[in-house]
């Protein structure tokens, strides 16, 4: 029997130091922001069984049915420099890799850079940051993680069914959601720790381990983005930027990308991890 959302006990040190679980609301990450700005300290952690207006990246909704998914948001406020925030991203996909791995063992997993957590070429898990900036220094930011644990195929909208799966499907049974959110936050702190201790480098080799994208054909766009490009995908810089070969005037030019919509285009197929 599945434990419902208000037992959740994080195994955790920081992360869930103060611990608000809601029945529903707007956004995870609007209520996080509300607390942010209200004083709360780093560690504070929203969840919610349903979202109304739940957010994704790049300004994107995120479908948050009731029961199924996983919806939270992790107030941090990191000391680093301002262009550094975005390398908690890929924290938390590893963290967020790990645990659909170890709940889903024999499916297909892979991020699609740089957070989406995907199942058999679909897409299981979503992850944004936003942050608040004052001067030079970041104020706070918001990790937000959504997660599709026990949601039905049915219970997707049609424009989705296509491309979005959930554990319950993947994996052909129904999870403990509570336990899986613990697992979850384990791990999530253990890999900003790790950010914070070791640096962006001993993150960014784990993560490489579940990138499937290198030779693949691309297009970048989306919101924010002043020009649609496509080309074939390098690899990942230092930084975490992706690297884009693209021909421009009959020479191949690499391009880094820092942020953007990236659409797969062709029919390249995971390897295990």
């Amino acid at each position: 029997m599945e434990r419902d959302l208000y037992t959740l006990k994080p195994p955790t040190r920081w992360v869930g130091s103060r611990l608000d679980v809601h029945e529903v609301l707007d956004s995870t990450n609007r209520e996080a922001e509300r607390l942010a700005a209200a004083g709360a300290p780093e560690g504070t952690l929203v969840i919610a069984d349903r979202q109304t207006a739940g957010r994704g990246r790049l300004g994107r909704s995120f479908f948050s049915p009731p029961g199924g998914g996983l919806y939270l948001s992790l107030l941090l406020r990191p000391e680093g420099p301002v262009d550094r925030v975005h390398e908690n991203i890929f924290a938390a996909a590893v963290a967020v890799a790990e645990a659909v791995r170890a709940h889903v063992p024999s499916v297909p997993l892979e991020i699609k850079w740089p957070n989406d957590v995907l199942l058999d070429r679909r897409k299981t898990s979503g992850i944004n940051l936003p942050a608040q900036i004052e001067g030079t220094r970041v104020a706070s930011a918001i990790l937000g993680i959504g997660v599709n644990v026990n949601t039905r195929a049915s219970e997707f909208p049609e424009e989705l069914q296509s491309i979005a799966t959930s554990l319950r499907i993947a994996g052909g049974q129904t999870l403990d959601r509570t336990a899986f959110a613990e697992d979850l936050l384990g791990r999530l702190e253990q890999w900003i720790d790790k950010l914070r201790g070791d640096g962006f480098d001993a993150v960014l080799d784990c993560w490489r381990r579940y990138f499937r994208m290198k030779g693949a054909s691309v297009r970048v766009g989306g919101p924010g983005v002043s020009e649609e490009i496509e080309g074939t995908v390098e690899g990942v810089a230092p930084d975490g930027a992706l690297l884009l070969d693209v021909v421009r005037a009959g020479e191949v030019c690499r391009e880094r990308i820092l942020a953007g919509d990236v659409t797969l285009l062709g029919s390249m197929r995971p390897s295990e991890v």
